[in-house]
């Protein structure tokens, strides 16, 4: 029922509401936090001084009288990362919303204030939001509602991140050398002496960058009663937002002085949504019940986008753009779509035993030519309610039994960003050519383009058991069929590739969770609880014949018969003779994996040693495991979640991890088991021999990490009374990312992408709370 860009999941969202009849509730809640990197294992593997210092004797890079120069001039042992990430990074927020309703109408009302700091100098994030629901019923047959919602924030960024000698990459600096100078000051306005780098502090507050927005979502509903048991509801809404990005470059940059920069972003957006829908519910008879639903929905976006920039800025004053004096540049751009469905659904209830729904739905969107605009979708669904049944209820200790199962088919019409909303069309874009003005091709077009099809069909039960036990289950076979994928083409087209519909990929697991009562009374509770995911993933077809097809400059490949996979050259090791690197030489098919130990290589060629690896880009099995206590208003909610079979390529560590390619700046201590003499058996080469991009870099990024953990006090009711005031009060505190046990050597192994490169890793918070009803 949830239409065109429901292909990947529902997330359905019911904002809180007041109650009819309810005296004015006050809730008031503050909460302050303490953020650190939540892992430093990757930071602590660097070398120290006098660690490094030994490694370059042994490996050759520094004679002893060097060694001992760099001690006499620089007696340091620095610790970047503490230099390039804060610690002990503060949070605050306030939060209050006050509900409550008369005879005919319920309102709920909330403000929320939060400043938090980023763990890179110069990054941090403050957002204040509104919202009020208003739901008022003005006679027997008519329902009025309004929902207002808005928030402004603004977002500070470290511009130096990723693969950036002053962000992700930093660790790389020298451990001998310091920030600070002789009179324990930070150094500011000239290089930190010998790294030959601005002091992170310094570069963040001389290319400061900032941005703005502003939000705006209300929705509004109408609801009409005409006869008994017909509902019709006419809803609209919209999602307005107003994005602005201010970067510099200050004049009084020592590395470029005098010579600022000045860009300025401006993007605005407005999705707008209205659904019709008409319901009717027609009790046949006691035991037999239909409920008959008809809808049209219809939806846009428009988007507006605007930047300048330029250089030349002679003083911090004169940061406007009006004073750039060269290198103007100007951008615009506009986009929009739209949807446009029709649906229906027809939902039977026998006895409250056997509920059975089925829904037909019709989409249309811009995004396709208009003979390929359109595309049918439908589902079939059935509940069969046991715990009814008369050979159920002789049964006490079976609590609640529902069998259920679905079939049907929705659509996808790809993914979020401009370039997709006009790839069925042959676009052409301006230039220069022989000095002068001109257009060209810019993409193909394909008129043929239509609606990715997915067909899935599940099984599965929900039940309760001795009034303890609780488990919810499920299988499911997910075809998907005419995906949108990038179609490559030889060059000489002039196109590298046309986006068509192609391919077959099967998606096949089952879920599950279980959760056992231990103890249940008024005043003491215990209930752990485990969830499961499984999942096998297989491609079933591709385009042009092929049997595999490796995504360009990701290292991640589409292999007909086996999941998405990386492709990589496959290192066997380091050869104990000689001390040179050797490559598996992959086989006449080079989507089966072929490590035969006789066929190996010391020449490296990324394209013709790459094969399939069999390592999965995707992790097949997720879940998490918890626990909720309490006893007399203490409580305790924990929860771990896991990951197995994850696999991550470690760019970082190619940088970090390759003293022959990076030599004279810092390494990790790993470095120091290289090859010296015939028969030595480790794991680096010989000085001179550099790593490669090979799948050494894949690591195991399969994981469990405390995602949550939440101890604290309510007042019982007893002391709250005698105030004549309090409702509630309760005091927590709550930790996230407090644990996290890995063997992937990088930041975070839960970053969802085939390859990191420095960014930002997660952090793990400390935050006390309290709040108050009244």
């Amino acid at each position: 029922m949830y239409g065109a860009r429901a292909a990947n999941g529902v997330i359905y969202i019911t904002t809180k509401k007041g109650k009819k009849g309810e005296r004015a509730v006050i809730n008031a809640r503050t909460q302050w936090s303490v953020s650190n990197l939540a892992r430093s294992e990757s930071q602590k593997e660097m070398m120290n001084s006098e660690e490094l210092q030994q490694y370059w004797l042994e490996s050759s890079y520094r004679t002893q009288a060097q060694i001992d120069q760099i001690k006499k001039d620089w007696p340091n042992d620095t610790y970047w990362a503490d230099v390039y990430f804060k610690q002990d990074v503060p949070m605050k927020q306030y939060d209050m919303d006050i509900s409550g309703g008369s005879d005919k109408t319920e309102y709920f009302v909330s403000a929320s204030y939060l400043d938090q700091e980023g763990v890179m100098y110069r990054s941090g994030f403050d957002r204040i939001t509104l919202r009020s629901n208003i739901t008022t019923t003005l006679n027997n047959w008519v329902k009025l509602g309004l929902n207002l919602g808005g928030g402004y924030d603004r977002r500070q960024t470290n511009q130096h991140i990723e693969n950036s000698l002053n962000g992700g990459l930093s660790l790389l600096a020298l451990p001998w050398y310091t920030p600070y100078d002789e009179n324990g000051k930070e150094y500011t306005g000239r290089q930190i002496p010998g790294l030959a780098l601005y002091h992170p502090h310094y570069l963040a507050d001389m290319f400061p960058s900032k941005v703005k927005t502003q939000k705006f979502n209300p929705t509004g509903f109408i609801e009409v009663k005409p006869i008994s048991n017909l509902i019709w509801r006419t809803q609209g809404g919209m999602d307005y937002y107003n994005y602005r990005t201010t970067s510099r470059r200050l004049a009084s940059y020592v590395g470029n002085l005098n010579n600022g920069t000045a860009g300025e972003d401006w993007s605005q957006g407005v999705s707008r949504t209205l659904t019709n829908t008409l319901e009717y519910k027609w009790n046949v008879n006691e035991i037999n019940r239909l409920t008959f639903l008809a809808g049209q929905e219809y939806t846009d976006f428009q988007s507006d986008l605007f930047s300048a920039s330029g250089t030349g800025v002679a003083d911090d004053r004169l940061s406007q753009l009006a004073n750039v004096t060269s290198g103007q540049t100007i951008n615009q751009r506009k986009t929009e779509y739209a949807y446009n469905s029709y649906f229906g659904r027809i939902g039977y209830d026998f006895n409250d035993k056997i509920f059975v729904n089925a829904t037909i739905r019709q989409d249309a969107s811009s995004r396709f030519g208009k003979n390929n605009q359109k595309a049918a979708f439908w589902s079939l669904g059935a509940n069969w309610n046991m715990e009814n049944e008369n050979f159920i209820k002789d049964h006490t200790w079976v609590n609640a039994l529902r069998l259920k199962a679905s079939i049907g088919t929705s659509g996808n019409s790809g993914g979020s960003g401009p370039s997709w909303n006009y790839q069925h069309l042959a676009t052409v874009s301006s230039g220069q050519y022989n000095a002068s003005s001109a257009w060209g091709l810019n993409v193909a077009g394909n008129p043929d383009l239509t609606w990715e099809n997915q067909m899935m069909a599940n099984i599965g039960f929900d039940a309760r058991f001795f009034k303890r036990l609780n488990i919810e289950f499920e299988v499911y076979d997910r075809n998907t069929t005419d995906l949108l994928m990038d179609v490559p083409y030889p060059y000489t087209t002039g196109y590298a590739s046309i986006l068509s519909n192609v391919g077959k990929l099967n998606n096949r697991g089952l879920n599950f969770q279980i959760s056992y009562d231990v103890f249940s009374s008024p005043d003491y509770y215990l209930t752990p609880v485990i969830n499961f995911g499984y999942v096998k993933q297989k491609f079933k077809e591709l385009f042009q014949g092929r049997d595999y097809w490796i995504i360009p400059n990701t290292g991640v490949s589409y292999v007909v018969g086996d999941p998405i996979s990386f492709f990589y050259p496959m290192l066997k090791g380091v050869n104990p003779d000689n001390g040179n690197l050797e490559w598996y030489v992959p086989g006449e098919d080079n989507t089966k994996t072929n490590t035969d130990p006789e066929n190996v290589t010391s020449t490296f060629s990324s394209a013709a040693l790459q094969q399939n690896t069999g390592i999965k880009r995707y992790a097949p099995i997720n879940g998490g495991f918890g626990l909720n206590a309490g006893y007399k208003g203490i409580y305790l909610e924990s929860y771990f979640t896991f990951s197995q079979g994850k696999y991550l390529i470690n760019n970082d560590s190619f940088f970090f991890s390759n003293p022959s390619q990076f030599p004279g700046v810092n390494q990790t201590r790993a470095v120091r088991d290289f090859w010296k003499a015939p028969g030595d058996v480790t794991a680096f080469p010989k000085i001179g021999v550099t790593r490669q991009f090979d799948d050494s870099l894949i690591e195991n990024a399969s994981f469990l990490r405390l995602k949550s953990f939440t101890v604290g006090y309510a007042l019982p009711k007893s002391i709250l009374e005698k105030s004549n005031f309090f409702k509630g009060a309760k005091f927590y505190y709550t930790g996230r990312n407090l644990l996290t046990f890995t063997k992937y050597s990088g930041a975070d192994p839960e970053v969802d992408s085939n390859l990191t490169t420095g960014v930002n890793p997660n952090t793990k918070q400390s935050v006390f709370g309290l709040q108050l009803t009244f």
